[in-house]
């Protein structure tokens, strides 16, 4: 009872913030995003007579929340399956991630886990490959590990139980095809801390609805393939997801000098050189330069005269099985 699976981190697009249910990971509105090919989570899961569950990821044990987290998914397998046994999981991801946020790798440690757990039980045999179940298994780990799930350009319907909470893939890269130039960048404050501040803003509830309305727009654009209003609409829902975390109680700034220079580059190379290139940041200083595959190398040759190593991708896939 053992497998391994593989899955790609998410750039969110239009983010989700805050949680109206924390137990089952239910937002409060929908969001999108897109699979980052180039980074990548593998994890090996083994159901057996254990003494207890072990879960080692970068190999450090996981303890304490995380730990917490990562057992909701395997409690819930277990409870579909009916295997009872403990388990070892063992996970890595494709680059060191430390104290590196935003990058999106909790999306894809909640993907890969609930994957491989429900093939190691054998629920694929029972139950088919579900990737509605699938997301709703990853969700509990990471709301955005759903869309991990499912790859590419995936939307993720808010619902309102555990039910109606899923991902499910709207477009590939033929509708829109893009390059992604990542710059990780640093930060000690967890997600889970920028969630809850940001519900303490007095902006949340227009939060809510403004980017419940952008989920409809941005899945038109996407299909539509038009690259620039893609971008613009990504860069405002980034815009706004660190206005409303910055005004909660505790003034929490998830930027620094870092994501500004990167955001200032992006601003001249788009005004003053006519380079097709907008930023994007999720729940971290991270930043994320969507562009076009042919001027990635010139982003990606300016990044680097900033002092930064910047990592380039395309647009991943679903989370995969390989043993």
């Amino acid at each position: 009872m053992r497998a391994t699976a593989v899955a790609h981190p998410m750039q969110a697009l239009v983010k989700y913030h805050g949680l109206k249910d924390w137990e089952l990971r239910i937002p409060y509105h929908d969001s999108i995003s897109v699979n980052v090919e180039a980074l990548n989570t593998t994890t090996t899961i083994e159901f057996g007579d254990f003494e207890q569950d072990v879960i080692i990821v970068d190999g450090r044990r996981l303890e304490g929340r995380a730990f917490e987290r990562a057992l909701k998914v395997i409690d819930f397998i277990r409870k579909l399956s009916g295997v009872a046994g403990k388990v070892k999981v063992e996970s890595r991801n494709s680059i060191p991630t430390g104290r590196v946020k935003g990058v999106g790798f909790s999306s894809s440690a909640g993907a890969a886990l609930a994957v491989a757990a429900y093939k190691a039980t054998g629920l694929d045999k029972e139950l088919g490959w579900d990737l509605t179940l699938l997301s709703r298994i990853a969700r509990r780990l990471a709301g955005s590990a759903c869309r991990s799930v499912v790859g590419e350009y995936a939307r993720w319907y808010a619902g309102g139980d555990d039910v109606s909470s899923y991902a499910e893939r709207i477009a590939s890269k033929e509708d829109l095809d893009i390059s992604m130039v990542l710059v990780p960048l640093y930060l000690d404050i967890t997600t889970e801390q920028a969630h809850a501040e940001a519900e303490k803003s007095a902006f949340f509830k227009a939060r809510v609805e403004s980017a419940q309305r952008r989920c409809d727009e941005l899945e038109g654009i996407i299909k539509e393939g038009d690259f620039t209003a893609f971008g613009r609409l990504v860069e405002l829902d980034s815009l706004e997801l660190h206005a409303v975390t910055m005004t909660g109680v505790e003034g929490m700034l998830l930027v620094n000098c870092d994501s500004l220079k990167i955001i200032s580059l992006v601003r001249r190379m788009r005004k003053e050189e006519g380079v097709d290139c907008f930023f994007s940041m999720q729940t971290g200083p991270s930043v994320f330069i969507n562009t076009t595959r042919e001027d990635s190398k010139y982003v990606v040759e300016q990044v680097k005269e900033l002092g930064y190593e910047p990592i380039v991708s395309g647009i991943g896939g679903e989370a995969f099985v390989i043993q």
